[in-house]
């Protein structure tokens, strides 16, 4: 019996099980938390989460209108970064409060 790599066996188990899409959502909310950390600071992406994507919207929710504000502004570099070698792209982020 021969091993296989984990990160070969994972693609084809995604695709079978059907879960691309909630993966690869998974992921952009994950990278969406790294993104504004290091492009607003620590503080602004504590008080931020990513909750889903649906038709390329990202639906962020925000402690506060400020908040969403001072995501919004950096809303072009954030969506660039998480865009990056991503297939399906997402085209702008909507806020809760």
């Amino acid at each position: 019996m021969t091993f296989q790599k984990l990160e070969n066996l994972l693609p084809k188990a995604i695709r079978k099980a059907n879960i691309e899409k909630q993966v690869t959502a998974a992921i952009v909310c994950n990278d969406f938390t790294m993104v504004v950390e290091a492009v607003i600071g620590k503080n602004v992406a504590a008080k931020a989460r990513p909750l889903h994507i649906k038709n390329g919207i990202l639906t962020v929710a925000v402690l506060s209108s400020v908040l969403a504000q001072e995501i919004k502004l950096h809303e072009p570099l954030i969506l660039e970064k998480l865009n990056e070698g991503r297939k399906d792209k997402i085209e702008r982020i909507r806020f809760i409060l």
